[in-house]
């Protein structure tokens, strides 16, 4: 009777241990993302751009901690630049990216962030016409956010200190990607300069085109 306790009790905990760790993200870490339009801006302005701009954005994963295809992804940085025929914010707009992993990580890293990424934020990126490796530099202290991909892009954007610093109705879009918590940056600084395979360029500043936040697979 003894032993059939123990083993009971033995079975709970484990089941309970695995219920833990299944609950527990295989990847997390910080999130940013800037747009080619205001996310927060007044209903005059963001009705005029929703039909003019906002086009394109660029999304920024820095990965805390994370495994993939059972590679250790821990301080790998990725961006991806998003165009659109229409303004992103639209359900059905069609769209194409372009992800560029930091060249600091491995051979093998680089491909199993790619296919993490691919797999799970397929509705964001659209149809990915190219995979390039860059030094993608990300940064950040207390408010302040910056990422650099030398000769290719640049954000520099400060978030609000918290939810109550912005008004709820004045918020046009989500983010694209599902995040733990985000909060809406002011960038001083969205600067795309044009590739080969993404033929455009634009140097904004002093928009509330930002998200920042924690993603979690």
């Amino acid at each position: 009777m003894r032993s059939r306790l123990v083993s009971a009790l033995t079975g709970g905990l484990l089941v309970t241990a695995m219920g833990a760790w299944a609950s527990e993200p295989k990847i997390s870490g910080e999130y940013l993302e800037t747009r080619t339009a205001n996310v927060y801006v007044g209903a005059c302005h963001a009705n005029g751009e929703m039909v003019t701009v906002g086009r394109e954005a660029m999304l920024v994963w820095n990965v805390r901690t994370g495994v993939s295809n059972g590679i250790r992804l821990d301080g790998v940085n990725a961006m991806a630049v998003v165009t659109g025929s229409d303004n992103l914010g639209f359900a059905n707009t069609s769209r194409k990216s372009v992800l560029y992993i930091d060249s600091a990580a491995t051979a093998e890293q680089a491909a199993a962030l790619v296919s993490t990424l691919k797999s799970n934020y397929t509705e964001a990126l659209g149809n990915v016409i190219s995979v390039k490796r860059a030094k993608v530099a990300f940064a950040k202290s207390g408010l302040e956010y910056s990422v650099e991909v030398p000769s290719v892009a640049s954000i520099k954007t400060t978030r609000y200190a918290c939810d109550h610093c912005v008004m709820p109705h004045m918020i046009w879009y989500q983010p694209f990607v599902n995040l733990k918590s985000s909060l809406v940056g002011l960038a001083t600084l969205n600067e795309f300069k044009g590739t080969k395979e993404l033929p455009t360029s634009w140097r904004l500043s002093g928009d509330n085109s930002s998200y920042v936040g924690e993603f979690a697979l």
